[in-house]
């Protein structure tokens, strides 16, 4: 069974500071989601979800978590808010529209503590900014 959002925070912040993975428990989640359809085929909308997760989280390797023929789920670490130091979870359903389009969902959560740096919310309108081509890597 996968990892929940939730403890695979944990253990990103865990490897930051050993007291982060007890203290994960207490914080909030950020949490930025959104819809978009793009305008290409089920194949290459894959491989641009890709593209986007690999230049977003560099040295990653996305692979599908959970697959069919018209749905695929992919899940990277990332990271966000300031120097790119809080871990944020990013999950991407691709599911097939019709022949030219393809329906994204994409949902990035960070916890958040007493300085709010809005990571998730962030990282998802970076990941928005990408798919759409008008944004430079960070």
């Amino acid at each position: 069974m996968p990892q929940t959002e939730d403890e695979l925070l944990a253990e990103a912040l865990g490897r930051i500071n050993r007291g982060g993975k007890i203290a994960s428990r207490f914080l909030k989640n950020d949490i930025g989601e959104f819809d978009r359809e793009l305008q290409l085929g089920f194949d290459l909308a894959l491989e641009r979800v890709r593209a986007v997760l690999v230049e977003l989280s560099p040295g990653a390797n996305p692979e599908p978590e959970e697959g069919g023929a018209d749905r695929v789920t992919f899940r990277v670490i990332t990271g966000g808010g300031a120097l790119n130091m809080n871990p944020v979870v990013v999950t991407v359903d691709v599911t097939r529209g019709s022949e030219r389009t393809t329906i994204l969902h994409v949902r990035a959560i960070a916890k958040e503590g007493l300085i709010k740096q809005r990571a998730g919310q962030k990282t998802a309108e970076h990941i928005a900014a990408l798919l759409n081509g008008t944004v430079p890597s960070r």
